[in-house]
């Protein structure tokens, strides 16, 4: 049976995918990218720029190393949901990556080079803008992922779902704010994310085995006392 913090958290997904689904068929492709960055940018003051600029530039993180940070924490926490975050991840970045490489869609920075080269796209200091493999959107595949997990292994906090949710689209977001992806690549990332992760909790939910609710050193405390145990140590 779905947990109410599953229901809550697609039910925002179905929203926002839906509502970006007729955005990006109902807009180009350039004027639906400089609406989301340029336009945008330009009804605020230089000051709150630079805070976006900040903001989106470590936001973006969350779709990048944060999650294998999040998998090394959930180890003392249960094992189980630790191999819950991983696995997903691992399987998208194989999936992406080769969707990437047949794709071979080219990112916002070159597009624009090439076909607007009257447009200057937002720069933000620090970020180098990639120029190939912009669909889909691996960051936004990965955050998804990640929040949908632990939407899932914090089901009994149901109210954590929303928020989970609008760190994920914050994540997405970044990647068009900082140019490195256009809208439709982050619409499939999203998907990616969200149904790979769970196809791995229809597999989780089939095998359930004791160790994985024990933390890492639980099971190294168990180890050891086995093996005093069979040598006849005391302990």
């Amino acid at each position: 049976m779905k947990s109410t913090a599953l229901k809550i958290f697609l039910a925002f997904y179905g929203l926002f995918f839906l509502g970006l689904l007729c955005v990006v068929l109902c807009i180009s492709q350039s004027d639906l990218h400089i609406a989301l960055t340029l336009d945008y940018l330009s009804n605020f003051s230089p000051d709150w720029v630079a805070f976006q600029d900040i903001f989106f530039k470590y936001m973006t993180e969350w779709g990048s190393w944060v999650p294998f940070v999040v998998v090394g924490v959930l180890l003392f926490y249960k094992v189980g949901d630790s191999l819950f975050v991983l696995l997903p991840q691992l399987l998208l970045g194989i999936v992406v990556r080769i969707i990437k490489v047949n794709a071979a869609a080219p990112r916002p920075s070159l597009y624009f080079s090439t076909h607007f080269s009257d447009v200057a796209l937002h720069q933000v200091d620090g970020v180098v803008q990639h120029h190939t493999n912009s669909f889909p959107s691996g960051h936004t595949a990965t955050v998804f992922s990640l929040m949908l997990c632990l939407t899932l292994i914090f089901n009994k906090k149901s109210w954590l779902a929303p928020i989970f949710f609008v760190l994920a689209v914050l994540a997405a977001y970044s990647r068009i704010y900082l140019s490195q992806h256009f809208a439709e690549d982050v619409l499939v990332g999203s998907l990616a994310g969200v149904l790979i992760t769970m196809f791995v909790y229809w597999l989780y939910q089939r095998k359930l085995y004791a160790w994985e609710d024990k933390s890492v050193v639980e099971l190294f405390r168990n180890m050891n006392f086995k093996k005093n145990i069979g040598t006849g140590v005391s302990v």
